[in-house]
């Protein structure tokens, strides 16, 4: 979880470097494609794919079936209430519009319109869960393999 989390904070912190101004039609474009991604709903998406880490917080601390309930809706109040998802929204727009050129954000635009656009829009929460799940049970099962290594890390730095 924190290794997410940091991630995520790192990520933020890369995005807010850059503070060019951006054209207004590239700004605009690219809210356009935002508001044809649902990207609220994407962000939702990301942060339930994050979910899966209270089950494994749950395991390891043997949560009953309530705690863990319980810890979901504190890491939810935290997303609903602490993450300024208005200000990402604006840092993401900059990002986008930084990465891609104005005739790029309107072909993106295109495709999220058509009919397949319109599809991969649809399921890109799902993958992004299902993707997110498949990520953390690999490292869950090659958890230990990472504790191999880093033990001697651990040992020289402790000397």
């Amino acid at each position: 979880m924190k290794r997410m989390l940091l991630v995520f904070v790192a990520t933020l912190a890369l995005i807010s470097l850059a503070n060019a101004q951006i054209p207004a039609e590239k700004v605009a474009e690219t809210e356009k494609m935002f508001e044809l991604m649902g990207i609220d709903k994407q962000l939702k998406g990301g942060f339930e794919a994050m979910l899966p880490v209270v089950d494994q917080l749950a395991q390891q601390y043997q949560l009953t079936p309530d705690q863990k309930e319980e810890m979901k809706n504190i890491y939810r109040a935290w997303w609903d209430t602490d993450i300024d998802r208005k200000s990402m929204k604006e840092k993401m727009v900059k990002l986008y519009a930084d990465t891609f050129t104005l005739e790029e954000l309107k072909d993106l635009n295109k495709f999220y319109q058509s009919p397949i656009g319109k599809k991969f829009l649809e399921v890109s929460p799902v993958l992004m869960q299902e993707g997110a799940r498949i990520g953390m049970d690999e490292a869950s099962a090659k958890e230990a393999n990472l504790l191999k290594r880093l033990t001697p890390f651990f040992e020289k730095i402790a000397k």
